[in-house]
C-alpha cells in the first residue's frame, strides 16, 4: 500500500521524477524525495555551483508560518537537511520506522498494564498481610484482656479468703466450751483438784 496515494497524483509524482533528473542542462533545483506527510525535499542552487547545494522543505499545507511546517517533518529527513546525513531517507525506510514506533507503543502500554497489574497485586497481598497481622495483634489483645480479668479475679478471691477469720482448732475449742457448760464444770473440777493446801505452823 502506498502512503501517498491519497497526496499526489500520477502526473504529479511523474512530474516529481522529471524534476528529479540532474542530466539536464541550466537546471538549478532538484527533487529529492517525500516524507509520509507529504512534504516535498529539494536541493537547489544560486550561483550555478552544482558542487555546493543548498537544501529545503516545501511542506504539503502551508501555514502562515514556516516553523508550524517542521513538526510533521521526521527525524531522518531533518538530518538530511542538516547535512548529517549524506543520503535522503526512502519511503520504505519511512514506513519502517513508524512501524517501529507503534510497535514500541504497544510494547510500553502493555509494559504499562503489567506494571499496574504488578502494583494492585503487591497492594492486596500488602493488605492482606495487614490485616492478618491486625487480627493477631487483636487476639493478643484479647488473650491478656482474658488473663489480666482471670488474674484480677483470682486477687479479689485471695483478698476475700485473708479478711475472713481463720477458723482453727484452738477458736473451734473455745467456742464449744463457751457453748457446753458440762465441759466448763469439768474444767472448773480439774483447776479445783490441781490446787493443794500447806498446813500452817
Amino acid at each position: 500500500m502506498d502512503p501517498l496515494a491519497h497526496k499526489y497524483t500520477y502526473f504529479q509524482r511523474f512530474w516529481h521524477r522529471w524534476q528529479a533528473r540532474r542530466d539536464i542542462p541550466f537546471r538549478r533545483k532538484f527533487f529529492v524525495g517525500y516524507d509520509l506527510s507529504g512534504n516535498t525535499y529539494w536541493e537547489f542552487t544560486i550561483d550555478g555551483n552544482l558542487n555546493n547545494l543548498r537544501r529545503k522543505l516545501e511542506p504539503y499545507i502551508k501555514s502562515p508560518f514556516e516553523v508550524d511546517h517542521y513538526h510533521t517533518v521526521p527525524p531522518q529527513w531533518h538530518q538530511w537537511l542538516r547535512r548529517t546525513r549524506p543520503n535522503a531517507p526512502t519511503i520504505q525506510e519511512l514506513v519502517n520506522d513508524q512501524l517501529r514506533q507503534e510497535r514500541i507503543k504497544i510494547l510500553a502500554k502493555q509494559a504499562d498494564q503489567k506494571w499496574t497489574l504488578e502494583k494492585q497485586k503487591q497492594q492486596q497481598a500488602f493488605e492482606s498481610q495487614l490485616q492478618r497481622e491486625l487480627q493477631k495483634v487483636q487476639q493478643r489483645s484479647e488473650a491478656t484482656k482474658l488473663a489480666e480479668d482471670s488474674k484480677s479475679v483470682y486477687l479479689n478471691d485471695t483478698m476475700n479468703d485473708k479478711e475472713k477469720p481463720k477458723i482453727t482448732e484452738e477458736t473451734t475449742t473455745k467456742k464449744e466450751q463457751e457453748t457446753d457448760p458440762w465441759k466448763e464444770a469439768d474444767s472448773q473440777k480439774s483447776d479445783m483438784t490441781a490446787a493443794t493446801v500447806t498446813p500452817k505452823r
